[in-house]
């Protein structure tokens, strides 16, 4: 039920009269651009996009640069996602509990919004939520197939947005104390393999420096937040 509410919200006014906000016009631009043309940019700006506008760049060649082809992938992922997120809660804690936990994870507001926006956000969610199943599974089993899977996802998710990282943080709080030198040893995978995309990204920090600086009233949402997930847990 989860999957299939995502993906009925998903495709649910989807075209929006044709209208593309500039992040999207960004992702159209740049992944219509020839793979040479597109490599040299991403050495410039924009290098922690690199690997959605290389995907996005294969289906506009497939498909044209439509508006289904530009945000379907976005409502596909958010689709994954609440699947994944209401297996999580069946590990955990049951039936019930993954229903509620996949239906809720579907109608929160910034789900709706990243679920139809032509850009890497949703696919992240979809590889990070994909990533903290696996290593349910892996605490559940500790097999070495496991464990690796749960590493290549969450690198995936990393070199599609290299934030994903910060899942590591949330992860490493819940692993049993038994699993913890399995799990640093697959942190570690993920952090080399991340670092180059890190490298690259921390050079071309100056194309997000007009960004304002976090209000305190933000803090105090995210520590809100933050507090609720930790009472709950």
């Amino acid at each position: 039920m989860p999957t299939l509410l995502a993906l009925v919200l998903g495709l649910w006014g989807l075209r929006r009269d044709g209208a593309v906000w500039h992040d999207e016009a960004v992702t159209i631009g740049l992944a219509s651009r020839d793979l040479p043309d597109l490599w040299q940019t991403l050495g410039h700006v924009d290098a922690v996009h690199g690997l959605y506008y290389l995907l996005m760049h294969g289906l506009f060649g497939v498909f044209g640069t439509g508006m289904l082809v530009l945000r379907l992938p976005s409502v596909l992922a958010a689709t994954a996602a609440a699947g994944g997120v209401a297996m999580i809660g069946l590990r955990l804690a049951g039936p019930r509990a993954g229903l509620c936990a996949g239906i809720v994870f579907v109608v929160l507001p910034g789900m709706q919004r990243y679920a139809q926006e032509g850009r890497s956000y949703a696919l992240v969610c979809a590889l990070v939520v994909r990533a903290t199943y696996a290593l349910v599974r892996a605490v559940e089993r500790d097999r070495r197939r496991v464990w690796a899977a749960y590493t290549a996802l969450l690198l995936t998710a990393c070199w599609v947005h290299e934030f994903a990282i910060l899942a590591l943080a949330a992860h490493a709080l819940v692993v049993p104390r038994a699993m913890r030198r399995t799990f640093v040893a697959a942190a570690v995978r993920v952090v080399v393999g991340l670092a180059a995309l890190g490298l690259v990204s921390m050079r071309q920090s100056t194309q997000v420096g007009w960004l304002d600086a976090t209000k305190p009233d933000e803090y105090a949402h995210f520590s809100l937040m933050a507090g609720v997930a930790l009472g709950a847990v």
